[in-house]
């Protein structure tokens, strides 16, 4: 079995919280506790810390993927190995803060393929002084994904700040 099944069955399978945490916890260790920096497919960059692995493994961000349809364990699977699934990963959107923060540059959107006809929407927020930083990750279908995207644009396009990147290159994946 190739490396690509075995994420893709990883995912599929899932495991526990406790597992993933150790993966991640190993993963900042082995850099000294400082954060990571990861480079994505398009060549973006962004930091992954302590602070931005517990947002990961946050309730809302887990639940946001079970009401996607996902389990917990698959939720795991994918926090456990986002340094991957960002380095994987194309941007399909920014767009300013929903609240104003004027300490927040821009938020960026990310996706990349999982498993079947599903993927991980990576949240990365830049902050005036310290960056980009991994924030959130959810599973979607890619169907719903597409949908998602049209939401999110939507709320910005009044005021024509996010950026109109083409959608239909979320479906080059599958």
């Amino acid at each position: 079995m190739n490396l690509e099944n075995e994420k893709a069955n990883m995912y599929r399978k899932g495991m526990s919280r406790k597992d993933a945490a150790l993966k991640l916890a190993m993963l900042i260790k082995n850099n000294g506790n400082e954060p990571i920096l990861i480079k994505s497919r398009d060549g973006e960059e962004a930091k992954l810390s302590k602070t931005s692995i517990g947002k990961l493994f946050s309730n809302p961000a887990i639940e946001k993927s079970m009401n996607n349809g996902f389990t917990r364990e698959q939720h795991f699977a994918a926090v456990s190995d986002i340094d991957n699934l960002f380095a994987n990963s194309v941007k399909v959107l920014t767009h300013p803060d929903k609240n104003g923060d004027p300490n927040i540059k821009a938020i960026h959107r990310f996706t990349t393929p999982l498993f079947g006809d599903n993927s991980a929407f990576i949240t990365i927020k830049e902050a005036t002084e310290q960056g980009k930083k991994i924030y959130a990750v959810e599973l979607i279908g890619i169907g719903r994904l597409e949908g998602k995207l049209n939401e999110v644009k939507s709320k910005f396009l009044a005021s024509d700040t996010a950026t109109n990147l083409p959608t239909h290159n979320i479906h080059s994946f599958s």
